[in-house]
């Protein structure tokens, strides 16, 4: 993936496709740096929010796509992605939005925060 914001904006894409695929290895590698417990608690927890989503979300989820322009660089390494830049949009994060922070680890992108 490429070291720039329209990297980062890919790699989201996949984590939401990810989801909506219930692929729990992809939805890992992106996110795992965000847990506490790491790997570990990812592959904990993630079968759970699994579970909670409707066919319509998954339906959403593959079709999720990252307005590049919304998102806000921090540097070479950090990008911030508002919610508003995540479409089409599930209940749940509709709900309650979230900033996603995105930063370049061991040679890709993945979510942090």
């Amino acid at each position: 993936m490429a070291h720039t914001p329209d990297g980062a904006a890919s790699v989201m894409e996949q984590y939401h496709h990810a989801l909506g695929e219930k692929d729990l290895e992809t939805v890992c590698r992106i996110t795992g740096p965000a847990f506490d417990g790491g790997m570990k608690e990812c592959r904990q927890l993630t079968p759970m929010q699994f579970g909670m989503l409707s066919a319509d979300d998954v339906k959403k989820l593959k079709a999720t796509r990252v307005d590049r322009a919304k998102l806000q660089s921090k540097g070479p390494d950090k990008v911030v992605v508002p919610p508003g830049a995540i479409a089409p949009q599930i209940a749940m994060m509709a709900a309650q939005p979230k900033t996603f922070t995105m930063a370049w680890q061991g040679g890709t992108w993945v979510i942090v925060d």
